[in-house]
């Protein structure tokens, strides 16, 4: 017995020995997996900042080394990409392409709103498991599609209707064309969100619901819908953003007319087919290069604003049910 005592210690040693080695080896690691997300956070901040720097550093040469006045750039109603030295020739405004930017955004918020809540609504509290992981998986497949083809689509479909139905814009071109077209590429982003806000409302806020009295839809309506209203806010601001954002879509189907538009049919070009249709034939020399700079800085800053207050809505709804 005595001689086991030492064995039985010894033993007991070894264990907390090797206890302590994972427990330090695992604190090593969880200090490098810490340092590499602080890292990474702290990465796409500088990231973001410095493509702030870049457009501005770039967009500000237009008024500061070119003397192009700000006044004009921010209210001449049009946006005409000449590649021009001649500050006299130069006629370039952002009021144009920012009030189209508008126009399209408001029609896709039209369309893809509602179909993308109730769409929502449908798969978190209303569908069959095998249904909602069709529909949710099909709004997945859809969001990664590239949205060129869906400006193809709307071209060979969508416009030759419009054209023959309506007569808007040029051929059947316009901001309502392109926002039609755009809807569809927000909505999969809406739905995901806006499912998600609803899955995270807390099951006894329905089953107080139904304790009440609640049917289904009164308690959709009255109770789950409300619980979630940040995030399903979030989720149109961020629909907002992914149609202000939108470029290949727009540069096919809005038309490209570059004064300011006084109705969605029209023919209009937004800022970021402003951007992408004017920057291959700009020299470093001329005034459209840093006039797109700037274009492209504002864009930015509308893009983030609104993905940050989004962001800002979520977070309110995560404090909100945390427990």
């Amino acid at each position: 017995m005595a001689a086991a005592q030492p064995a039985t210690d010894e033993v007991a040693r070894r264990s907390l020995s090797e206890s302590v080695r994972r427990r330090r080896s695992g604190a090593a690691w969880e200090g490098v997996v810490e340092a590499t997300i602080y890292a990474t956070g702290l990465f796409t901040i500088v990231l973001l900042v410095g493509i702030l720097f870049l457009l501005g550093q770039q967009g500000l040469r237009l008024f500061f080394e070119m003397d192009y006045p700000i006044g004009k750039f921010f209210t001449f109603g049009n946006a005409i990409t000449d590649n021009t030295t001649d500050i006299e020739k130069f006629r370039f405004g952002i009021l144009a392409p920012l009030i189209a930017t508008m126009w399209v955004t408001l029609v896709t918020l039209i369309i893809a709103v509602p179909l993308g809540l109730a769409t929502a609504v449908y798969i978190s509290e209303l569908a069959p498991p095998r249904v909602r992981l069709l529909i949710k998986s099909a709004a997945e497949l859809l969001a990664g599609v590239p949205t060129v083809l869906f400006g193809f689509v709307g071209l060979f479909l969508l416009v030759p209707f419009v054209r023959d139905q309506f007569g808007w814009g040029a051929g059947g071109m316009s901001g309502m064309t392109a926002g039609i077209v755009v809807a569809f590429i927000a909505v999969p982003l809406i739905i995901s969100i806006a499912d998600d806000a609803l899955q995270a409302v807390p099951l006894d806020f329905k089953e107080n619901a139904y304790a009440l009295g609640c049917n289904k839809l009164q308690a959709i309506w009255f109770v789950i819908i409300p619980a979630a209203i940040s995030g399903i806010t979030a989720a149109v601001m961020l629909g907002m953003a992914r149609a202000i954002g939108e470029t290949m879509t727009v540069l096919i189907l809005a038309g490209g007319n570059s004064s300011i538009p006084e109705a969605p049919t029209e023919s209009m070009r937004t800022m970021t087919a402003t951007i992408a249709s004017g920057f291959g034939n700009a020299s470093a020399y001329s005034l459209l290069r840093p006039a797109l700079f700037m274009t492209g800085a504002v864009l930015f800053l509308i893009t983030l604003f609104t993905t940050v207050l989004a962001d800002l809505v979520l977070d309110k709804q995560r404090k909100k049910f945390a427990r």
